[in-house]
């Protein structure tokens, strides 16, 4: 039982933030879907992840590419 006046920290582990699917993306580039496909296969579009049958973006690795390509 907690005194009165006293208060309870709650421990979240930080969690990574969610990867982004090729649709999240294409909206983000202005593009469509195929458009992130073709990229990814020339190899344009850093830190793509394929997790079986599709691709995954790691929003960090996004936001570092589109800041240093402005």
């Amino acid at each position: 039982m907690w005194a009165s006046g006293s208060f309870r920290i709650s421990c979240v582990p930080l969690l990574p933030p969610s990867l982004l699917t090729v649709q999240d993306l294409a909206v983000l580039l202005a593009t469509s879907s195929s458009g992130v496909y073709s990229r990814v296969a020339r190899g344009q579009i850093p830190g793509a992840l394929r997790i079986g049958r599709s691709i995954r973006f790691d929003p960090r690795v996004i936001a570092q590419w589109l800041s240093a390509n402005k």
